[in-house]
């Protein structure tokens, strides 16, 4: 069996790069081939991973949510897909949490060695694709207009130092949503479509699912204190024990339109997407992946 590794060498303040003969070895112990690969930019791992299609039996790599995006953009169209493995080192790793995938690069290649493979839904915004999160509204913006010099320097805080910014100058957006026949016209201060159980490094999900073809869509709605008070709520509760209040809309759904404003910018995984309308489809169990052979979806 045939493995290419690829890393981002910024991501974590570049410890993969120190650990590589480390990951290299252990590799070995599942792969009779494994090659390396340091990324130069988005694009390249982009291309980098639609080139492993058909080439490698699996595609192992290091970085951050976007990284992991990248990724799946790249072999997402693809008709042959390698199995990934994923060893986190960006500053959140949402993906990482969803999957109980360690930080710690021992436990990481433990999973890639000895775990199992999941299929996971991958979801399109328009022609682009993502992993756990579309988001439009407060606070959305953060993981990407963060500098990222900072962001090496002070790790999460630079994202709730980046986001007080929000606090006094919060986002409001009109949407209509229709969701597998079901419509929503409202103005909200947050909008989510998740995929996922953590967004931002919270567990706000606890009861999503990374196969069963749906999305869970929250709306937020614009109330008492521009609707900050509510996106606190929820991220203090979570999702299961909030989506019957008047303050949220909760439902689930395979395929979701959005009509906005065009200047709205959606945040896709964390990084900056499209503007304006958008469509979301879900494509079920359309990526494989090594995960713990105790892990529960």
């Amino acid at each position: 069996m045939k493995c290419l590794f690829i890393y981002n060498p910024h991501s974590g303040k570049g410890k993969i790069a120190k650990h590589l003969d480390y990951i290299v070895k252990r590799l070995h112990e599942k792969f009779e081939v494994v090659e390396t690969y340091q990324t130069k930019s988005s694009e390249d791992t982009i291309n980098v991973a639609r080139e492993s299609c058909g080439k490698y039996d699996a595609l192992v790599f290091s970085g951050g949510d976007g990284t992991f995006n990248d990724v799946v953009t790249g072999v997402a169209p693809m008709e042959k897909r390698p199995i990934l493995g994923y060893i986190p080192s960006g500053t959140v790793n949402d993906i990482a949490r969803n999957l109980s995938i360690s930080r710690n690069i021992k436990k990481a290649c433990d999973v890639i060695v000895n775990g199992k493979v999941l299929y996971h839904d991958v979801g399109v915004v328009n022609d682009r694709y993502f992993m756990y999160v579309v988001a439009a509204g407060t606070f959305t913006e953060v993981s990407y207009r963060t500098d990222q010099k900072i962001k090496k320097v002070l790790g999460k805080l630079a994202y709730i130092v980046d986001g007080i910014k929000d606090v006094f100058n919060p986002v409001f957006t009109k949407v209509r949503i229709i969701a597998d026949g079901v419509t929503i016209e409202d103005t909200a201060s947050l909008l989510l479509v998740l995929n996922s159980k953590s967004v931002g490094g919270i567990r706000l999900n606890k009861d999503g699912h990374a196969n069963d073809g749906l999305f869970d869509v929250v709306l937020v709605r614009k109330s008492y204190f521009f609707g900050i008070s509510n996106i606190i709520r929820l991220f203090t509760f979570g999702l299961s024990r909030r989506k019957k209040r008047k303050y949220i809309y909760h439902i689930r759904a395979q395929r979701i339109y959005v009509e906005t404003n065009e200047n709205v910018v959606w945040c896709l995984d964390g990084e900056q997407g499209p503007s304006g309308n958008i469509e979301i489809i879900n494509l079920p169990q359309h990526i494989r992946i090594f995960v713990s052979k105790n892990y529960k979806n």
